[in-house]
């Protein structure tokens, strides 16, 4: 297996909101080969959601074209993308951070306009 656990700088992070009981302060983290992250946030696990993610924008480039092409050829393609954008944020596979993230990562592979949308992260 492979240490290169290289994720695109613009990915987003999890936010993990956590609570743990007690007086003292307490700081939820995760340890990997020595160092401290944020739940979600070591390079493996963020390394996995990136993956996770990446899978969904060829699908994605081949429905925009399709869609294009077809019964929405008048419509602009940022239109085209928001469309997508609010259907994947519902199906809940991926966060809605991660969704607009994917719509961009769609839109740069199509050389499309990046909808206003995808920015809001």
């Amino acid at each position: 297996m492979s240490d290169d656990f290289t994720v695109p700088d613009d990915f987003p992070l999890p936010q993990h909101l956590g609570a743990v009981p007690g007086a003292q302060l307490k700081f939820l983290a995760v340890e990997y080969q020595g160092r401290y992250y944020s739940p979600g946030c070591a390079p493996p696990e963020l390394h996995e959601r990136w993956q996770h993610c990446m899978q969904y924008v060829p699908q994605f480039v081949s429905s925009c074209i399709e869609t294009k092409r077809g019964k929405r050829k008048d419509m602009p393609e940022a239109d085209i993308l928001d469309q997508y954008l609010v259907r994947l944020i519902e199906t809940t596979w991926v966060s809605a951070d991660e969704a607009r993230w994917v719509m961009r990562e769609t839109a740069k592979m199509l050389g499309w306009p990046i909808p206003e949308a995808t920015l809001d992260d």
